[in-house]
């Protein structure tokens, strides 16, 4: 905690908080995106649909979730070491834990109800919301990420003095410190393979005993352990920036990444058509769905480490705009999914062309969820309490 030895204070890396934001506002193109997707399946699905976005589900898929939690984790050591015990749990719980409870009651149980409506269902959502949803089965829905941060925040507390030792392990600091990683550029590479392995490794095991869509008490076990091999790894990242979250970086190296990473994605798309990730592990060979999970994890790296170098050379600056979408960022994408749901069921029922009805569909749900952030949340101490913004400085100019 505080009273350990700790990473001197760093200066605030601006572009890793507008990443996270990029990547919390990406969630609300993905969810529309899906709605049209030829194999994803969601509640709500038009008529008429395009593996071109299911093309885009994957890949969006593939890196946006894991940067959130490499983030997380990271920015969760962080604070570990720079507070109390009691300030950590304090700020852990106005950010993760008390917008959870009632993001579940107020912005989850759409997707539940457009799904309940397709099947047959002939009540108003409010007998929904109480009889099938509150009684029988609450659920995060697209909030399923708070969860599993409010759940790691307390795992990492219990597993942190064998990880942090083995963080040390794996990332020895004499080899991947500041001044080792800054003098060789291999070590950045040596980094990403190796988050690569650490996280394939846990996904593999885990994948072994589990199927991917197993469920329980709204936990996907390979879900949640794929999550947190990211999130872990992230927290290894304190004093080792310059491995993947700093350091010098150009355009030439952004270039490669950007070529490495279309060729893992497209590699992992590839065997994902051979080996179907819901299936058992082993349904095409054990080799094939180790690859497969490897392509993965080392694609979804590779991803991370392009949009942090690219942020960094162009996004690395606060200004109105920066701000305001750091600050709009969470709040609207807990309360964007219900938009997003009732507007995309007037979308698909009407007939025009299924491009059409995308564009009008994501413009839409931008559109109305940042209005309603604007001028119903962004001034409401009720609100920023209840979104988890409360308490978080950000600064405006008048």
């Amino acid at each position: 905690m505080a009273e350990q030895s700790s990473p001197a204070k760093q200066n605030r890396l601006d572009y890793l908080d507008n990443l996270r934001s990029f990547a919390l506002l990406l969630g609300l193109a993905f969810h529309v995106a899906i709605v049209y997707a030829a194999i994803i399946i969601y509640p709500l699905r038009n008529n008429d649909r395009s593996i071109a976005f299911d093309v885009f589900g994957e890949w969006v898929h593939l890196f946006r979730m894991p940067m959130f939690f490499v983030l997380s984790g990271y920015f969760t050591e962080r604070i570990y070491l720079s507070k109390t015990l009691k300030e950590f749990l304090k700020l852990r719980a106005l950010r993760i834990i008390l917008p959870l409870i009632p993001g579940i009651i107020l912005f989850a149980p759409m997707q539940y109800y457009v799904n309940a409506l397709q099947e047959g269902y002939q009540g108003n959502y409010f007998k929904f919301l109480w009889e099938e949803f509150l009684l029988k089965n609450p659920a995060p829905s697209h909030l399923w990420f708070i969860l599993y941060l409010a759940l790691y925040t307390f795992l990492y507390l219990g597993v942190r003095p064998v990880v942090f030792r083995i963080g040390k392990f794996i990332l020895p600091s004499s080899r991947y410190g500041e001044e080792g990683s800054e003098n060789r550029s291999s070590v950045k590479w040596e980094t990403l393979l190796i988050a690569g392995i650490w996280c394939t490794i846990w996904t593999c095991g885990i994948n072994y005993f589990f199927l991917k869509d197993e469920k329980y008490l709204n936990i996907e076990p390979v879900q949640f352990i794929y999550d947190f091999s990211f999130f872990l790894f992230g927290s290894f990242l304190i004093g080792k920036e310059s491995t993947i979250l700093k350091g010098k970086t150009d355009r030439s190296e952004i270039i490669l990444l950007g070529f490495l990473s279309f060729i893992f994605f497209g590699l992992f798309y590839w065997v994902s058509t051979i080996d179907p990730y819901w299936s058992y592990f082993g349904y095409t060979g054990f080799g094939m769905r180790i690859l497969h999970i490897f392509l993965k994890c080392l694609g979804g790296w590779i991803w991370i480490a392009f949009f942090i170098r690219l942020f960094q050379l162009f996004f690395n600056k606060t200004n109105k705009l920066s701000s305001y979408l750091r600050e709009s960022s969470l709040p609207v994408y807990l309360i964007h999914h219900p938009i997003s749901l009732g507007v995309g069921f007037l979308v698909v029922s009407t007939s025009l062309s299924i491009w059409i009805k995308f564009s009008l569909h994501i413009f839409f749900v931008y559109a109305v969820t940042f209005l309603v952030y604007h001028f119903v949340i962004r001034d409401s101490n009720f609100w920023l309490t209840v979104l988890g913004n409360k308490g978080i400085s950000f600064k405006r100019n008048k």
